[in-house]
């Protein structure tokens, strides 16, 4: 895409952001990123489905599933809280939570979004007033106006604090992101943290990587050990993904212990394709969307 209709794409997805037409400003978007048109009536490819699934399924009945604090309750009932993280608060203002209380390393997430999290490794380094800032500036927004996601469009937004989790040597963690079809995990996203710069690749459920067509700076070329409780990552993905067309469920494996991290029916927002080229039609093969 040439300068001059990437800027002209730009200022008409802006101007979208503002209307009522989600098939509109999700199809301009999906060109931006992608360079190519996104066939929301006829949908074939991943990305291509979870837009419909975004659009005409996955509505405000799930909010539940997406809102990070009252998902505990459906995966305590389906799973045990023995794979919840301990959680220190929930609160509704950034000022109810007293630093005090929590310890030198925790985590502040924004139940009803993606992506509104505030690591804090230690304490005595963090700027409370702009950690303040940045929070009350995430709970003013609807996260439903950035990509359409109506499963957030009616969540409360609160923020969580929870433990800090650690299972490299350099405090870092590996995130296991299963994703599932019809209760069936098929690929396993492994992402990690590689000198500053977040790696990923992805694995089959023998646990053999997926080489993609072009290596980019993003893939994650050093190959990781298979956990040593990938059996039940694997069943907690199960037991959590039943009853759904598609959901991706990230766990975190913490010493031999596997911990629940979220549910996600979007990776991505649906906006970027798979990094694997072969996978965009396999992934989307295994989307079954029922009939409208």
């Amino acid at each position: 895409m040439n300068f001059f209709k990437r800027k002209f794409y730009r200022f008409y997805v802006d101007f979208l952001k503002g209307s009522n037409n989600d098939v509109k400003y999700l199809k301009a978007q999906y060109y931006l990123k992608n360079e190519r048109k996104l066939d929301i009536e006829d949908p074939k490819e991943f990305t291509e489905k979870i837009q419909w699934l975004k659009l005409f399924y996955y509505t405000e009945a799930y909010k539940d599933f997406a809102d990070k604090y009252e998902v505990r309750k459906y995966v305590k009932d389906k799973v045990g809280e023995g794979v919840l993280n301990e959680i220190y608060g929930v609160y509704e203002h950034p000022e109810e939570i007293e630093l005090n209380d929590l310890p030198e390393s925790f985590v502040l997430k924004c139940t009803h979004a993606s992506g509104t999290n505030i690591v804090v490794k230690k304490k005595s380094r963090l700027d409370w007033r702009k950690a303040k800032k940045q929070l009350n500036k995430w709970l003013a927004d609807n996260y439903y106006k950035k990509s359409r996601e109506r499963i957030y469009k009616d969540i409360q937004p609160r923020i969580l604090a929870e433990k800090y989790l650690s299972g490299l040597a350099d405090g870092s963690i590996i995130d296991y992101k299963f994703y599932c079809f019809n209760g069936r995990p098929e690929y396993v996203l492994v992402k990690v943290e590689e000198n500053g710069t977040d790696k990923k690749c992805y694995y089959t459920m023998d646990w053999e990587k997926v080489w993609p067509e072009n290596i980019t700076k993003s893939f994650l070329v050093t190959d990781i050990p298979k956990p040593s409780n990938f059996d039940e990552m694997r069943d907690v993905a199960v037991k959590l993904s039943q009853g759904f067309i598609f959901v991706r469920v990230d766990l975190y494996s913490v010493s031999g212990k596997t911990l629940f991290g979220e549910m996600t029916f979007f990776p991505t927002g649906g906006i970027k394709r798979l990094g694997v080229e072969r996978l965009n039609k396999e992934m989307g093969d295994l989307i079954k969307l029922p009939r409208r």
